[in-house]
């Protein structure tokens, strides 16, 4: 992915930046660093609150998608520490993380926090800035080179023929001029470059995982409509359908969609990981792995008698991802037998199940009564 070329700035070596990178530090600090230009003129950043500016972005994947930073990252406790500490609202209307933290956390807390991140500081703004002085810090050892690099961009900061991103003052930075207005120029671009280096850097650690690029932010308001759709048609015409978890009845009144596989893992609406429940149920399963022992039947067979409901109506839009699913036509699932379904469904589910309870998705879900 190419950055914009520009007659002032050396983008080459905002390019270099990525290359090689072993942890995630190097992505949330130049995110941050585009969260706060956007939010504001000022050129004099400080580095707390670009840190907080880190884990307001971070927790969104490691946290509530609980994607895997392989084991030098050091961004998990700390987004532990952030859920410990307050239930954060993901809300379409919700403020920002970045400023739930700065509202929500309490004043020890939020000192705690920014003693967590600051670790981080000892290093991130230095090392991201390196390649501008590759020749000058080769073979230094790793004490020497934070100090190196604060000389020199310090030194270099004025030079209008190679200028630096910024310099060092105290516990602030201070971006140069014409970078900063590179990157308020180009800040859709750049972030979209910073993205996709991070799914690449995630594809490593996550292989087995779906969906990674639809991972990476606060997740956006879903649209159910053909799932609302899909099953109020069916309970329309059954109207003694149950929940498979509670067996309690399902009405028009108290149906909920409920995601057999959690949305934060799959992090997709495809029908056949949805059926209908009750308002209650669902908000006691909320983001857990079902038991696969108590529900797996009643699951693919629920979404068996679904697809043959609509199937016999020729509700083909209905059904567009079932045939994607299972790689046949609508006319062929619908003549298989119900174990043929199942065993395919099964392919499906049991493995992505068996993935999202290594990330960490609490399992299994029993319903029970209180």
């Amino acid at each position: 992915m190419q950055l914009p070329e520009s007659e002032r700035v050396d983008v080459s070596k905002l390019a270099a930046i990525f290359a090689d990178t072993t942890n995630s530090y190097k992505f949330y600090w130049l995110l941050a660093i585009l969260d706060s230009l956007r939010e504001t003129s000022q050129t004099r950043l400080s580095m707390p609150d670009l840190s907080l500016r880190m884990v307001a972005n971070v927790w969104y994947p490691l946290d509530y998608f609980k994607l895997s930073f392989g084991k030098q990252d050091g961004f998990k406790p700390i987004a532990s520490f952030v859920s410990e500490r307050i239930t954060v609202d993901n809300g379409p209307t919700a403020s920002s993380l970045f400023h739930q933290l700065n509202a929500r956390l309490s004043v020890a807390d939020l000192a705690q926090l920014h003693r967590k991140v600051g670790v981080l500081l000892n290093w991130v703004p230095y090392r991201f800035i390196r390649p501008f002085f590759a020749l000058e810090t080769r073979g230094l050892p790793d004490q020497q080179v934070n100090a190196r690099i604060a000389e020199l961009t310090n030194r270099a900061f004025d030079n209008q023929a190679k200028p630096v991103p910024y310099k060092f003052l105290g516990t602030d930075i201070e971006l140069s001029e014409v970078w900063a207005a590179y990157l308020r120029q180009h800040q859709g671009i750049l972030r979209g470059f910073t993205l996709w280096h991070l799914v690449r850097f995630l594809q490593k650690h996550n292989p087995n995982v779906i969906g990674l690029s639809e991972k990476l932010e606060k997740p956006g308001v879903r649209v159910l409509n053909t799932a609302n759709k899909f099953w109020k048609d069916y309970l329309q015409e059954n109207p003694t359908l149950t929940c498979i978890y509670s067996g309690q009845p399902i009405t028009t009144a108290n149906l909920s969609l409920d995601h057999f596989l959690p949305w934060s893992f799959v992090a997709h609406d495809q029908l056949w990981n949805i059926i209908p429940t009750s308002k209650s149920v669902n908000s006691a399963k909320n983001n857990w792995l079902p038991s696969v022992e108590l529900y797996f039947d009643a699951y693919a067979q629920l979404q068996y008698e679904g697809f043959q409901f609509h199937a016999r109506k020729s509700n083909v839009r209905l059904l567009e991802d079932y045939s994607v699913l299972f790689a046949q036509s609508l006319n062929a699932i619908q003549n298989q037998p119900f174990t043929w379904f199942r065993e395919r469904l099964e392919q499906t589910i049991l493995p992505q199940l068996q993935t999202a309870q290594n990330l960490g998705f609490s399992h299994p879900f029993e319903y029970k009564q209180f």
